[in-house]
């Protein structure tokens, strides 16, 4: 039997509870700034709980989010964890065009590197918004010198997924480093079910996901 630690993967999304997928076509983005925060007093809930666990993680972050709470950004820097971007405002990846795409990715990525003075090189796609709709999206994240990517769902589900795609780590450009980790996956009596935790965020008391590259 192998002596080698088990190295599992372990993020968070950060951002509001009103800017889940869940309330997209019920909370206006206009009336965001009226809602009560809760993402600073939950995720300093999270960086208590890994550091009690003596464990790192990665903080996929909302530009909007980062903009608004640099002094939360520089906690979870200064606690060792990676901070990658979740683009700027929870939009899909499928509602968005490459351009404004493109554009998304460099709005939240400045916000996110100047609030926490780390430096972005890891995506995660709203709701896991890249999918079979979007073969383009891949091109643009590595335009902008992403290294990996987090952003696909391999399952069939009503709010995400898409089936075909790889259960595990792979390249999904010919030519180009960029890596695309999926969300956990277990096979279960003939169906793929997601097992990296459910869609929580650090709005919410249950945010853990799958996603980095570390213990």
């Amino acid at each position: 039997m192998s002596s080698q630690p088990i190295i599992n993967g372990l993020s968070v999304d950060v951002e509001e509870w009103f800017q889940v997928g869940a309330f997209e076509r019920t909370i206006d983005r206009a009336d965001w700034d009226g809602h009560a925060s809760r993402v600073e007093r939950n995720s300093d809930l999270i960086l208590g709980l890994f550091d009690d666990a003596g464990v790192k993680g990665t903080f996929f972050t909302l530009g909007w989010v980062a903009e608004r709470h640099p002094a939360m950004m520089r906690r979870i820097a200064d606690a060792g964890h990676e901070i990658a971007s979740h683009g700027w405002d929870h939009a899909r990846v499928f509602t968005l065009g490459a351009d404004a795409f493109a554009a998304d990715l460099t709005r939240a990525r400045d916000a996110i590197e100047q609030a926490s003075g780390q430096k972005v090189t890891g995506y995660r796609a709203p709701s896991f918004s890249i999918d079979q709709r979007t073969p383009w999206a891949f091109e643009v994240l590595a335009d902008q010198g992403y290294t990996y990517s987090s952003s696909v769902a391999p399952i069939a589900h009503d709010h995400y997924g898409w089936r075909a795609a790889p259960r595990f780590a792979f390249q999904p450009l010919a030519g180009s480093d960029l890596v695309e980790v999926p969300v956990t996956t277990a096979e279960f009596a003939g169906r793929r079910l997601a097992a990296g935790a459910g869609a929580s965020s650090a709005s919410c008391p249950t945010p853990f996901r799958a996603g980095r590259f570390g213990r």
